[in-house]
């Protein structure tokens, strides 16, 4: 059992002062002065923020096959040093996860890792060539949604189909929107075209579909109007795109305008964002001066999100928690994402007091425009299933 006492405990509803313990696995009690008898380990958390444990949608990991970049065991140890206990992970691995010994390999190595809970996303064509359907018969039950990330969806008609044997598989897709004919002439034009489509076809269908890495103000507009038509239609954003505008740093949708980044944080604010998730797309050096695009995100994404969200904007944290916990969890359908009895035991400590500066990451890769860069909000610690799986070392007892 572990007790964390003193606390400002901040989950998507609010904000209280209490003591919060954890006996196998899962959120036991909350309450004032509880009792420390038979605890392996107190916490005094006084002057900290106690959360539920970050929740990531949208990573990769590399692995198998472009370990050089990272693995499971890094990406992990990067996701536990941000503040995350769960992460989701995409397809576009080698080989790529569209067979269930791919999908089974990941699982089985994530779990023996002991680190963060894996969650792993299946292809949705062959090879993520946007071609052929991925076999459905063989996908295993415990796979919640498919993507092709990276790569638009088929044609129309093919993708209108995918969308009907979805619905019938009962499965989800996290979708990134692009218009590879589009992309030629406007990548802009590339994302709201197609997002317009699916946010249409999820409506008439009825599959549930989710936007990765929304970016542009009328990809927004388009998911806000299915919303408001009562379409199955969740939405992310990323903290890089809510808070840079006009870079060159090369992602994959780029980097906007002004009015994009504005765009997308009344998108949050007036909540037509459920989540902001990372992208967390590691590289070499050497890839990236090639032009790979892609940043690190999981270990900045909290001070970015609590300084455009609670510094900038005057927010409660509780907003920030409702991102990055309470949507995903739901999204997912974890029993995780709030502090509340009988809940997982995923907890992250952060003090808001102390500074975070991007660098010496526990990814493998550096590859972020931030590094170097300072901002207030230190993950101090993460739990996951009730056991303390990073502490930063300056803490240590």
């Amino acid at each position: 059992m572990i007790l964390i006492k003193n606390g400002q405990l901040v989950d998507s509803r609010g904000s209280i002062q209490a003591d919060i313990l954890l006996k196998e696995g899962k959120i036991h009690a909350i309450g004032l002065d509880l009792a420390s008898e038979g605890c392996g380990r107190v916490i005094d958390a006084k002057g900290k923020v106690v959360t539920p444990a970050f929740i990531e949608l949208h990573a990769h990991f590399r692995d198998p096959g472009l370990t050089y970049k990272e693995d499971l065991k890094t990406g992990s140890q990067a996701a536990l040093h941000g503040g995350y206990g769960t992460v989701n992970l995409m397809a576009n691995t080698k080989p790529v996860v569209d067979n269930p010994e791919v999908y089974q390999d990941i699982m089985t190595r994530a779990q023996e890792l002991g680190l963060v809970h894996i969650f792993q996303n299946y292809a949705a064509s062959k090879d993520l060539a946007g071609q052929e359907r991925v076999d459905f018969d063989r996908i295993p039950d415990s796979v919640k949604f498919l993507s092709d990330d990276g790569f638009g969806l088929f044609n129309n008609k093919a993708t209108f189909e995918l969308f009907q044997a979805l619905k019938e598989k009962n499965l989800g897709i996290m979708i990134h929107e692009e218009d590879k004919e589009l992309s030629e002439i406007d990548y802009r034009y590339a994302e709201d075209v197609h997002t317009w489509r699916d946010v249409y076809f999820a409506g008439k269908i009825g599959n549930p579909v989710h936007f990765c890495h929304v970016s542009t103000v009328d990809a927004l507009d388009a998911v806000r109007y299915g919303k408001a038509k009562g379409y199955p239609v969740t939405m992310e954003v990323t903290p890089h795109h809510i808070y840079l505008y006009d870079s060159d740093f090369k992602v994959h949708p780029p980097i906007r305008a002004k009015a994009d980044v504005e765009a997308l944080v009344e998108g949050i604010l007036d909540g037509t964002v459920d989540v902001i998730a990372t992208d967390h797309a590691p590289h070499s050096a050497e890839d990236k001066a090639q032009g790979s695009p892609g940043m690190i995100g999981l270990e900045t994404a909290f001070p970015i999100a609590y300084k455009v969200l609670v510094q900038d904007h005057g927010q409660d944290l509780s907003l920030v928690s409702k991102l990055l916990s309470h949507n995903p969890a739901k999204i997912l359908g974890l029993n995780k994402g709030l502090l509340e009895v009988g809940y997982d035991g995923d907890l992250t400590l952060i003090d808001l007091d102390q500074t975070y500066t991007a660098q010496d990451f526990a990814s493998k890769s550096d590859n972020t425009p931030f590094k170097g860069e300072s901002f207030d909000g230190l993950v101090e610690m993460t739990i996951v299933d009730g056991q303390v799986r990073y502490e930063r070392e300056e803490n240590h007892d």
